[in-house]
This record gives structure tokens, C-alpha cells and sequence, in this order.
């Protein structure tokens, strides 16, 4: 099945490679006297992921996908989703003009708020008719290197101007028969605009590896995919989209596993790995209650996350299919507020953001199931290590955490209930040997409060709920 995501993310216009080529000649008439550019070869990231938008500085992006609809783009209510603790949004909801996205831009920057660029008609359609030759698709170029240059320079020039554009979404759940031009793409832009983050959101586990239609791919097939991806894109994020809240009141039983092949192929690359949160009800998933929400955020920054988004933000209208709800997202169709935009809100400023930034700039060290019988598909067991010596209680999550200097024996230690519906209780017992202090991170002062005894960590959690403390050495 499509990803909903799919058929929120592109308009089905200017389809064609007539109608590429006569948008590719309008774009060159700006560029004409330009000499025409090398074939762009395929590549890791010509600027560190830590000095592009939203995956470098120390702020923990917290996306908005499918903001407001036209009629409800204005400064109040871009002033309403920075105040929802939102870093970033993804234009969409109908606003797809040229135009539209720049007036767009000037409201985030106003708030506060980058914006990724995504559906500009001259880029989709690049996207759309764009293959280099020999791609495995067996499609034959419709649009040359060259113009695919001259297209993309004329995106670029109408938004960077805008201190708001972060970077442009370039293709969402593309097939690994496309990667090589994907990689062309990726080339293009990082050469025109070198500080513009290109954006892309990869498939998930059990979607099929090419077209539409053709069997899901397993773990291992998965994991070829992921690395696949990385190796021949080499993108600046990591980023896939996995909603694990059933409509029949079940979880994903696949979720954990998707999380650890993405984390793996992350940390070997040195890329930040970006998750899409569900937030909203649609065909065959139900609406999160406000735990299950800060469960997916919790669980994905035990996977070390670097950034989250949210699917969606503004409810989609029914008329638009894959069975969505109208009152059924943070904002209702009509524009109204539920209350799942106050638990965003809440969680958003009061956890995720101060949390998240603490975590940004450390490596994901290995994450483990304590307790959790049986284990989820994907997961690793809980075993004594040489900071951990028993993890006893309810089911948790442990994601550890340490600095980017191997030198620095300090670690990080976050604390996940396995479980968005019951509250949890854990005791940690460390190796006091090893660990002088232990420090639980208070949110609202940013601060790092001391344990009476370093040696044991006792954790009552909340339903959904996390914890996070810093273990420093002896």
C-alpha cells in the first residue's frame, strides 16, 4: 500500500517530459550565459551534516508536516505552531506555489521556524522526469544533467534569499532502483547551495524495494536497502516514517526492528537518523493518546534520534482519502485546536525539546530491552556491561549515550517505559567502581540534579514516559 505520506506530499501536475523540458528552457533564460556544469557525481555530503539547517546547531528539531492550509496561512498561526515547540515545518496543505512558499517563508521567519521546502512545481516535475543514464529503472534521460542544473539553480535562487528556507525536500519513499539519480540530484544541489540541507525520506521495513506493488522487503533485504541508500545518495539525514498505533488497538510488532537496522546504518555513516511520529488518525491506525505520542518520541531517542516530525500537524481533509478523520490531528480541519496539540505542546517544550538537545550532540553508544518478554522483533536483550550490573522492574528501554571525544568517559543514560499504557517502575544497579556520580536531567532548568547513591538509580515513569541521567566517571 501507498504511504499516506505520498499522496500528501506531491500534487499529480506537470507530469511529462514535454512539460519538464518547457520548464527547464523557461528556468535557463535566467542562466543562459552560465557555462554549462559537469556531470555531478555521486557522494557523501559536501558539508558535514553538523553545518547544514536543522541537523547541525544545538537546537532538537521537532517538524510540522501538512501545516496550515491556505486560507489559515498567517502570523498567528505560525506564531501557534512555535509556540507548540516546533523547530520546523514542511510547506504542503495545498501551498505549493511559488509564491504561496515565499509568503509562507517570511510567516516562519517571523516565528522563528525553518521551513523545508517541498512540491515546488519546477523541482517535481525535475524530480519526476529526471534519470541519468544507465539508471537501473531502465528509464532513458528526459532531462539532461545540464538542465536539471539550470532547473534546480532557479529553485534555489527563489527561496534561499528567505533566512527561513533550510532545504529543499527533494523525493519521499523512493525505490532503490532510483538512487543513482537521487544521488545526481543530491550532487546538484549540494554544488549550487553546498549549505541547503537536501532532504529525503526514505521507505520503511515490509515496503516494497522498487515499484509500487512489488512484495515488501524483509529485515535482511531492508537493511541492504538502508545501506544501499546511504552509500550510493549519501545523504546529509536519515529520515523514514514508521506509524506503529493500529487501528485494532494493537503496536507494530516491527517497529523496534525498523528502528535498529535504520540506527545501525546511521552510526556507521556518521549521519543523524529523523523519525515521523503519527499524530493523527487515518486508515488502519488510530488517534495517539497523548502517552503513545511521548512514547514514540521517547523510544526513538533511546534508537538515538536526532530529530522527530510529526504526521500530520493540520488534520487532512476526508475528500483527500487514505481515511483520515476531520477532527482527528492536532489542528481539526476546521482549524480548531484538540487536545492532542495541547499534549504536543506540553511534551514538545516540556521534554522533547530540552531532552532531545541534550542528546543532539552525542553518539547513540547501544540501546537495550530490560526486562521485555517477550523480546520485539529486532531488539537486544538486556545483559550486565561494564557500567550496568542488573536492570530489574518493569519493561524499559535503555539507550546509552556517550560524547564524541573517545577520551571522555562520561555517559548519558536515557530511560524509556517499554509501555505507552502502564506506568513502569525500574531499578538500575551500576558498577560504583565506574561511576563517581549519577545526575537526573531536570527539563525546566536544564540542569542535571544529583543522586543520593551512585550506584543505584531508581525510576518510576509514567506511562510513555522517559528519564535521562548523566553518569559521570570515576
Amino acid at each position: 500500500m501507498t504511504s499516506p505520506r505520498a499522496g500528501l506530499r506531491r500534487r499529480a501536475v506537470l507530469a511529462g517530459g514535454v512539460a519538464a523540458a518547457g520548464l527547464a528552457a523557461t528556468a535557463r533564460s535566467e542562466v543562459a550565459h552560465a557555462a554549462p556544469p559537469p556531470a555531478v557525481p555521486a557522494g557523501g555530503p559536501a558539508v558535514s551534516p553538523a553545518d547544514l539547517p536543522l541537523t547541525g546547531g544545538s537546537q532538537f528539531p521537532i517538524g510540522v508536516f501538512w501545516p496550515p492550509p491556505p486560507t489559515f496561512t498567517t502570523p498567528e498561526r505560525y506564531a501557534e505552531i512555535a509556540d507548540a515547540g516546533f523547530t520546523f515545518l514542511l510547506n504542503g496543505n495545498y501551498l505549493w506555489d511559488a509564491t504561496g512558499i515565499t509568503y509562507a517563508l517570511r510567516l516562519a521567519e517571523q516565528a522563528g521556524l525553518k521551513m523545508l521546502v517541498t512540491g515546488d512545481p519546477l523541482e517535481v516535475v525535475t524530480a519526476g522526469n529526471f534519470w541519468i543514464a544507465g539508471d537501473p529503472s531502465g528509464n532513458r534521460p528526459q532531462l539532461s544533467v545540464d538542465d536539471a542544473t539550470v532547473v534546480l539553480r532557479a529553485v534555489l535562487n527563489t527561496y534561499r534569499k528567505y533566512p527561513a528556507f533550510a532545504g529543499l525536500d527533494l523525493v519521499d519513499d523512493p525505490a532503490a532502483n532510483r538512487f543513482t539519480t537521487l544521488a545526481a540530484l543530491v550532487g546538484i544541489v549540494r554544488r549550487l547551495a553546498p549549505t541547503v540541507l537536501p532532504y529525503i525520506n526514505f521507505r520503511r521495513l515490509g515496503q516494497p524495494w522498487g515499484a509500487w506493488g512489488t512484495p515488501g522487503m524483509d529485515a535482511a533485504t531492508y537493511t541492504t536497502y538502508v545501506q544501499q541508500a546511504v552509500d550510493t545518495i549519501g545523504p546529509s539525514v536519515l529520515s523514514y516514517d514508521r506509524y506503529p498505533l493500529n487501528a485494532n488497538g494493537t503496536d507494530d510488532p516491527l517497529y523496534f526492528q525498523n528502528w535498529a537496522i535504520v540506527r545501525e546504518a546511521g552510526l556507521r555513516a556518521n549521519l543523524p537518523t529523523w523519525i515521523y511520529l503519527q499524530s493523527v488518525q487515518y486508515a488502519g491506525h488510530r488517534l495517539p493518546t497523548a502517552a503513545e505520542l511521548a512514547w514514540q518520541a521517547n523510544v526513538s531517542l533511546a534508537y538515538g534520534a536526532k530529530g522527530v516530525q510529526y504526521f500530520t500537524y493540520w488534520t487532512p481533509d476526508p475528500s483527500r482519502g487514505s481515511g483520515f478523520v476531520p477532527a482527528q490531528a492536532l489542528i481539526t480541519v476546521a482549524g480548531q485546536r484538540t487536545d492532542l496539540y495541547d499534549a504536543a505542546k506540553a511534551f514538545n517544550t516540556g521534554w522533547l525539546q530540552p531532552a532531545g538537545s541534550q542528546l543532539k550532540p552525542l553518539v547513540s553508544e547501544s540501546v537495550v530491552h530490560a526486562n521485555d518478554t517477550p523480546l520485539p522483533a529486532g531488539a537486544t536483550a538486556f545483559t550486565p556491561d561494564d557500567l550496568l550490573r542488573r536492570a530489574s522492574g518493569d519493561a524499559v528501554v535503555l539507550g546509552r549515550f556517550r560524547p564524541t571525544d573517545p577520551a571522555d568517559r562520561t555517559r548519558w543514560l536515557l530511560v524509556a517505559n517499554r509501555s505507552p499504557r502502564a506506568a513502569a517502575t525500574a531499578r538500575l544497579d551500576l558498577h560504583a567502581e565506574r561511576v563517581a556520580r549519577v545526575g537526573a536531567f531536570d527539563p525546566g532548568t536544564g540542569s542535571y540534579v544529583p543522586q543520593p547513591n551512585p550506584a543505584i538509580v531508581n525510576v518510576t515513569l509514567r506511562p510513555g514516559a522517559a528519564a535521562l541521567y548523566r553518569l559521570d566517571p570515576r
